[in-house]
């Protein structure tokens, strides 16, 4: 249930990436820059529930079939972990790193396979939580974000649970 509300979380600060103002009708920030098309990053065509194969998830403690939803504008595939949060990653073909709102405890530049990536330790400040954006392309992305449940606050857990994820998924990117 706590990963759905951190990416739901996540989805809805993406989808209020590039907007100004606080009241009235939403106006684009004019210091933001215009989404790229992802046909050239070779994501259009991406499934993220195709991103990390059954033996892999197992790696990560995950107890269940990944299930294909929207998070915002992406398409997501979010995995369980019994009892303990699990990880979600989405793919956003027309939204780079540049173009969402990644806030939390630590916010720094990371490699992850060959793509550099944001990582956010303590996602909008909770605890339990890590999020990891790929940059395919300037204009494009893939988070793959993990959380832990049951009053765990152990970012270092939800990191290193979302670092093996994400190392899985980049191997598989165009």
């Amino acid at each position: 249930m706590k990963l759905t509300l951190i990416a739901a979380a996540f989805g809805l600060a993406a989808l209020s990436a590039g907007c100004s103002g606080t009241t009235g009708e939403a106006k684009p920030d004019p210091t933001s820059t215009t989404p790229t098309s992802g046909t050239a990053s070779g994501l259009d065509s991406t499934k993220p529930c195709e991103l990390m194969t059954e033996a892999e998830t197992k790696e990560l403690g995950v107890t269940s079939s990944g299930e294909p939803e929207k998070l915002g504008s992406a398409d997501a595939c979010n995995w369980k972990v019994s009892g303990n949060g699990g990880v979600v990653v989405a793919v956003r073909p027309t939204r780079g790193v540049k173009d969402l709102n990644l806030e939390g405890n630590k916010k720094y530049e990371i490699k992850v396979g060959k793509f550099t990536a944001t990582k956010v330790e303590g996602q909008d400040g909770s605890a339990d939580t890590c999020t990891i954006v790929l940059s395919v392309t300037e204009g494009s992305s893939v988070a793959i974000l993990s959380n832990l449940s049951g009053g765990r606050e152990d970012t270092a857990a939800s990191c290193e649970r979302a670092t093996k994820a994400a190392t899985l998924v980049a191997a598989k990117l165009p």
